[in-house]
């Protein structure tokens, strides 16, 4: 690096003498290649070059940047993320640094300290006179009027509620940046829910969010939530028309910006919200066909490289070839490259398609963690460079940090900076641009606050001026204009009117029978009239021809016998009976509608029987039974058939459950409603027959405290293997609070120790236990089995298990402390989507899971064998447990060559026979 930005490093250490002393954390305190190794280590397409732009000791751990008017770089370095144990290390501090290349060569001369006296930054931005950091839970503002690269005061916050949960601390607040239309925008991941508002702001008024992009305008001090969901986006950018675009870390990378929209992999606060929007990429860059393995060390690579996404561009400069251009960019973490997209209209929005790679780094430190276009219309990429994952299970290196610049061919100095960066259409109702057009839309509504939850929220006060002739003209453009692309625009614009001024502009844009089966519109446009009474999306459903729109219109209105009976007079459709359906799940009575005979004689929707059987037809009832104990129908038919018994419940179901108790394949649901009697004798002879049935068994056996005595009883005989057990469903017998059955449980099983002093001693006893030399001898596939029959049922790895505790595949379990930790004191760190729930029933059973969803009539459970959906009214009692719903003592279960196969198993990097 040249003399004049040695020198200036030297004056920055010197005015930050009392910036503490950074360190290293990984064990072995391995080290990265040299920066000058990693830039040989990128591989480009012919006629690109990369320079070094900056490294250590100049820049670490850059964790975001942005570019100021005179084309300077500011970089966001992050030293107080930790690795899991700590999460932070508050004890150290983060710095802004400016780094300059004036003479465009494609290094950095100079290098300034703004501030090094704040924490967990993620993100920083130059505008509107000053600086503005992200350091949740707050956006600070850093005044710097006259640019002299000095704070002008102490940050001023100005945003805050941007929570870090207790939980999980890798999916929060990041990704400021200013848009053309004045708004500050920035990102969050679904694990640490926020309630924004500008400080002061009460509670009740705070703006709600579970991860996806929020924006604020700093003049009027608004800040709203533009979407909801997604797991951990970590990059965005503009197109040239203004359609915004953002990557995702993990799950589905690729989704454009539908204000009011609700995206897939979380759980909606609203619950008028049926169903959400998918990825907008018709592609993955991983195997998912179950081998999440092929998502790491390069085995992915001919998919796009892996899960995990960081950093996004839009290219929009010449500096590139033509074929680059308007092309997107994101930074793939596992595959040491950079994705492309390609962006075209599909329907009323759009699609990702996968174009090749570019970009490749053989470095295994490269940690690419933002992209974006400079001054000179070349890219620049931050490299985080540290080995592991977010998670930083494997410690943090933060000493060292690259930053690359990636330009084609000869780069000429820019006449002034950013001299490519082009303006968005002009907004105008009028222009035969349809972009324009959507832009006018956006610049009309803009102040009008969104309601994503389920409104009005107490902030939307001045919803009462909304003047009528905006309302006009939204109305008129519906009508007349020809763009999908507009409509959407139209559709999101419904959750920012009062919502007695939605229901006419929805009917008008459900008229459109061309949209009927468009990707967007018909959940925009539910989103918008979600919160409409029965008075009003009566009349929209009588000239709704989308088929979602109707169908979830149908499941809110069935819940209200009037309401319901008013569209089954105009509307029997197969969409309505399906919204039905849904809405009745898990109710086993419900009074049936005056028109429900003229149903039954026009209809032939497969929901029919079930729906006849709900509202007490007999006869439906009957032919149900009929087909269950038929020995000569299909055995899915049949399973069917009993399962809706057991939701119907009718007088003779202990006598036909127990008929079809020896039948292959129907046993085990006959089991499940034999359950629903309490009668000793009942588990004890599910008990004594437990190898006719399949592992689902255990569920059962342990609803109820005689069922749990008799199963318990086979486990001290021997007829009943302990492994078969697991630790969740042992706390779930021990939460009976019946001492003698607690005790037959540690006799029978083993003992449940939660005390800190016993985590710590098991925890050191496994460690010792397992060395280099012991896990070497492990027996893999035996490992394999255990995880099966101990983890699986809650666990997923390598796309196989159950979904109720988290995916294994992803995690920190190569690191045997890590790995140890989390099964010996599982509630150490818990997100609260994995939190237990005991629920007691009035019919004495109880059942343990997670409560996956749930509403004013229903709870729905996920457990270890089933997802079941309960009334409300059966339920007595809810617990919920600050606790993971892995209990401590799942080691202690297990001898120790079984423990040492299991555990060398979980830290395989690839799946086993």
């Amino acid at each position: 690096m040249k003399s004049i930005l040695l020198s200036l490093c030297l004056l920055g250490s010197a005015l930050s003498a009392d910036f503490p002393a950074l360190y290293n954390s990984e064990p072995g305190n391995p080290s990265p290649m040299s920066p000058q190794q990693a830039l040989k280590a990128l591989k480009l397409p012919d006629g690109f070059k990369a320079t070094l732009f900056a490294a250590e000791p100049d820049v670490q751990n850059p964790i975001g940047m942005a570019w100021d008017a005179k084309g300077r770089m500011w970089v966001a370095e992050n030293y107080t993320y930790a690795e899991r144990a700590k999460r932070f290390d508050l004890g150290l501090k983060d710095r802004v640094i400016i780094l300059e290349d004036k003479d465009w060569d494609g290094v950095a001369e100079t290098r300034k300290v703004f501030t090094d006296d704040v924490q967990m930054l993620t993100s920083v931005e130059v505008g509107r006179g000053g600086v503005w950091l992200m350091c949740p839970p707050q956006v600070l503002f850093i005044p710097d009027a006259n640019g002299d690269d000095i704070p002008d005061g102490e940050p001023e916050v100005v945003l805050d509620g941007f929570t870090v949960a207790d939980a999980n601390y890798h999916n929060f607040a990041n990704g400021l940046r200013f848009a053309p239309d004045g708004w500050l925008y920035g990102r969050c991941g679904h694990s640490c829910p926020g309630k924004l508002g500008i400080p002061g702001t009460p509670e009740e008024q705070r703006v709600p969010m579970k991860g996806g992009i929020w924006r604020y305008h700093p003049e009027k001090k608004i800040v709203e939530v533009l979407t909801h969901g997604t797991t951990n986006p970590w990059g965005h950018d503009w197109d040239q028309n203004g359609e915004m675009f953002f990557i995702n870390t993990v799950t589905g990378h690729l989704w454009h910006l539908i204000h009011g929209a609700h995206l897939m992999d979380s759980n909606t606060m609203n619950p008028l919200i049926y169903e959400k929007l998918d990825t907008i990429a018709d592609h993955y860059h991983y195997d998912r066909s179950g081998k999440w393995s092929d998502s790491r060390d390069g085995k992915a690579n001919s998919f796009g490289g892996g899960h995990a996404h960081i950093g996004m561009m839009i290219y929009q400069a010449d500096q590139w070839p033509e074929k680059y251009r308007n092309k997107l960019f994101t930074l793939n973490m596992h595959g040491r490259r950079a994705n492309v997209e390609r962006l075209e209209r599909h329907g009323s929005g759009y699609v990702g398609k996968h174009e090749p790679d570019v970009f490749l780094s053989d470095d295994p430190w490269f940690r690419g963690i933002e992209i974006s276009t400079g001054p000179d219309g070349s890219g620049f990429i931050l490299d985080w460079s540290d080995t592991g994952e977010c998670h930083d299970s494997t410690g943090v290196h933060r000493t060292s940090g690259r930053i690359f610049r990636i330009s084609y061919g000869d780069p000429k100095k820019p006449e002034k900076p950013f001299a490519w960066r082009k303006p968005w259409p002009k907004a105008d109702l009028d222009s035969p641009d349809d972009h324009s057009r959507v832009l006018a839309i956006r610049e009309l509504t803009q102040f009008m606050p969104l309601d994503t939850i389920v409104g009005p929220m107490p902030h939307f006060e001045y919803f009462k001026h909304v003047p009528t002739d905006v309302v006009k003209i939204l109305e008129m453009t519906a009508v007349n204009d020809k763009s999908s692309l507009v409509r959407l625009s139209l559709a999101s614009t419904l959750q920012r009117l009062p919502v007695s001024m939605r229901a006419n502009l929805a009917e008008i844009l459900l008229k459109h029978t061309e949209d009927a089966n468009d990707p967007f519109l018909s959940h925009l446009v539910w989103f918008g009239i979600s919160p409409l009474k029965a008075d009003s999306l009566l009349p929209i459903a009588k000239v709704c021809s989308w088929p979602k729109v109707t169908r979830w219109i149908a499941r809110k209105l069935a819940t209200e016998p009037e309401a319901l009976n008013a569209l089954l007079a105009f509307n029997s459709s197969d969409d309505v009976l399906e919204g039905m359906a849904e809405a009745f799940k898990g109710i086993r009575k419900a009074p049936k509608p005056a028109n429900w005979n003229k149903v039954v004689a026009s209809s032939k929707s497969p929901h029919l029987r079930d729906l006849s059987i709900l509202f007490g037809d007999g006869r439906a009832l009957d032919d149900v039974k009929k087909i269950a104990l038929d020995d000569q129908a299909d055995i899915t038919a049949r399973e069917a058939a009993l399962k809706t018994l057991i939701e119907a419940r009718p007088d003779d179901l202990r006598t036909i459950c127990t008929k079809l108790l020896d039948v292959r394949g129907l046993n085990t649901a006959a089991a499940r409603g034999l359950a629903l009697f309490d009668d000793p004798e009942i588990g004890k002879q599910l008990a004594k027959n437990y190898r006719k049935f399949t592992p689902g068994i255990i569920d059962t056996l342990v609803s109820r405290p005689a069922f749990a005595k008799a199963m318990l009883t086979e486990m001290s005989a021997g007829n009943i293997p302990r492994t078969d057990l697991t630790a969740f469903q042992a706390r779930q017998i021990r939460s009976f609070n019946d001492e003698a059955l607690t005790k037959q449980l540690t006799e029978a099983w083993g003992e449940l120790r939660e005390s800190a002093a016993d985590k710590k001693q098991l925890i050191e006893k496994v460690k010792a236990q397992l060395t280099p030399a012991a896990l070497a001898k492990a027996n893999l596939s035996n490992g394999r089995l255990l995880f099966t029959a101990v983890c699986g049922a809650c666990h997923v790895m390598y796309g196989q298990g159950g979904k109720i505790g988290p995916d294994l595949t992803g995690s920190g379990r190569a690191n045997l402390d890590y790995l140890i930790e989390n099964i010996a004191d599982p509630s150490g760190v818990v997100s609260a989507d994995f939190r237990m729930s005991l629920l007691t029933l009035k019919d004495g059973r109880s059942l343990s899971g997670v409560i996956a969803e749930k509403n004013e009539r229903t709870v729905t459970l996920r457990t270890v064998a089933e997802t079941l959906t309960l009334e409300r009214s059966e339920i007595t009692k809810t617990e919920s447990s600050p606790l993971s719903m892995m209990p401590e003592g799942l080691l202690l279960a297990l001898q120790p060559d079984m423990v040492r196969d299991l555990i060398a198993y979980l830290m395989h990097p690839v799946q086993v026979k």
